[in-house]
């Protein structure tokens, strides 16, 4: 099997991904399998958990700029300040079981 890499990262490309058992994937790859998917759903809002969790850079700025461009909702819970800033308005944070706007 001949592999297929990405341009700017040499990760192997999707379609080799999903021809490997989904059990057998890496966290990172497991997330751009679920990415992948979920960019080519219909859907009005997407909730995700940490969703720059076992990525790489290249695919957190796909990500970045899948959600820039989605006209639906968007609920996600995060650590990563910088992919918040990026991506997020308005930003909320629950402290003490209270929801603070923070901007």
């Amino acid at each position: 099997m001949k592999l297929i890499f990405y341009y700017q990262t040499g990760m192997p490309s999707i379609t080799l991904i999903i021809k490997i058992t989904l059990n057998k994937l890496s966290g990172g790859e497991a997330t751009r399998v679920a990415m992948a998917e979920m960019f080519v759903k219909a859907s009005n809002v997407l909730i995700l958990d940490e969703p720059t969790n076992f990525i790489d850079v290249f695919t957190i700025e796909a990500l970045e700029s899948f959600i820039q461009k989605y006209s639906g909702t968007v609920i996600f819970t995060s650590h990563d300040k910088e992919f918040v800033s990026r991506v997020a308005d308005p930003v909320y944070q629950i402290d003490e079981e209270k929801l603070i706007h923070l901007r």
